[in-house]
């Protein structure tokens, strides 16, 4: 995508945002002046509650919000053994959602000119890690970001799930899973072509301790949660999480039965560590790409750079690009421990919806955002996922 339409496009999505703040937990908005019509409000919650019980999914929360109105709702349930009712405000892992908030981390880091773009990340690397990253002295900032470094993934090497799945309490940390990428081939030289990795996240957050001296949950928090309002938002491992979150369910030992993963298949890191909920994301999305809260305008430009996927749509600094028959949607998908989710932005229509759901081995929170979208906006004669890496494995770091 050219800079001009991405600006033409930043200018519609600014001057159209529409506020919102809510408290933590907040229950669904019906009662909320800036509610949905009662019809629209019925609507969405059947799309959500046939979308649970269709795709065979434990439960979900979705926040849909246009100019016409708002709405929060959830369906299904929290926990398959106690049949808890799922609530609107519940936390979700949310998977490679987490790299949107990186590179906001990292733009903002960009802006303060504390590092450079093109910088090459062998600037940023202790030297014994550089020294095992293929093509560190050429690979720069933006490469990573885009997913245009050419690195492999470290999920591809034959002995990471082996080592997590014989570790199910350990604590990782971005120093010990880089090393994973060890003796695995470069995809392409660098800048080349799009290959959608992990690696390149975990040597972003390494990057931002080495620019901040702090943590990457740290910078999160002090950046993004905290200035936003974003009560519900933690770095799952690397702070507490006051009430938790819901249980999420996968096939963790490929018997042909879904397992609570929640304890099993913790992360936090920067390619998928975060955890929370529906409003909180769609309080973000809207403060990054609508009002200008997060990074400057020019820089949102950058971020909205798009280089070409491999799905027809395009990949930006740590956002996708879909086109859709109500314009180009920015966001990005997630899939972790036991949880898949989707966040969208439409900025013609001044559209966001979030999708959270806690099971892994079902569901298509794209799909649930479409038929949402489809009700708010109307009928389009052609649905488009958003960006999402497939994986034949049944469990899964991060996609």
């Amino acid at each position: 995508m050219q800079l001009k339409s991405v600006m033409a496009a930043i200018v519609i999505g600014v001057g159209m945002g529409v506020g919102l703040c809510q408290p933590a937990n907040a229950p669904p908005l019906a009662g909320n002046a800036d509610a949905m019509n009662e019809e629209t409000v019925s609507g969405l919650q059947e799309v959500l509650t046939n979308a649970v019980r269709s795709q065979g999914i434990p439960g979900a929360v979705m926040y849909v919000e246009t100019p016409e109105g708002k709405w929060l709702g959830a369906a299904g349930v929290k926990n398959l053994l106690w049949k808890q009712p799922m609530q609107a405000g519940d936390r979700f892992r949310i998977g490679s959602i987490t790299k949107t908030f990186v590179a906001a981390v990292v733009l903002q880091l960009y802006e303060e000119k504390r590092l450079d773009l093109d910088d090459p990340i062998s600037k940023w690397l202790r030297p014994d890690i550089a020294a095992i990253v293929p093509n560190s002295q050429d690979i720069t900032i933006q490469q990573l970001l885009n997913h245009t470094s050419g690195l492999p993934d470290y999920i591809d090497s034959d002995d990471f799930y082996p080592d997590y799945e014989a570790q199910p309490n350990h604590q990782w940390n971005a120093e010990e899973v880089i090393t994973y990428i060890y003796g695995l081939e470069t995809i392409a030289e660098p800048g080349e072509e799009f290959y959608y990795a992990n690696t390149n996240y975990i040597i972003l957050e390494l990057i931002v301790q080495a620019v901040t001296g702090t943590s990457l949950a740290e910078q999160l928090r002090q950046r993004l949660y905290e200035p936003l309002d974003l009560n519900d938002t933690f770095m799952e491992e690397k702070e507490p999480i006051p009430g938790g979150s819901v249980s999420g369910y996968d096939d963790w030992d490929g018997d042909g039965k879904r397992d609570d993963v929640t304890k099993l298949e913790k992360w936090g890191l920067g390619d998928g560590g975060i955890i929370s909920t529906a409003q909180d994301l769609a309080t973000f999305a809207r403060a990054l790409f609508a009002e200008a809260k997060v990074i400057k305008i020019k820089t949102l430009a950058l971020m909205l750079d798009f280089f070409p996927d491999d799905e027809g749509g395009g990949y930006g600094l740590g956002v996708t690009l879909t086109e859709t028959d109500w314009g180009e949607a920015w966001g990005h998908t997630g899939k972790t421990g036991g949880f898949l989710s989707t966040m969208i932005y439409i900025p013609a229509q001044s559209a966001t919806v979030v999708v959270l759901s806690n099971a892994a081995d079902k569901g298509d929170p794209d799909a649930i955002a479409y038929d949402a979208l489809e009700l708010v906006l109307g009928e389009v004669s052609a649905k488009k996922p958003v960006y999402r890496e497939s994986t034949s494995k049944n469990v899964t770091i991060e996609q």
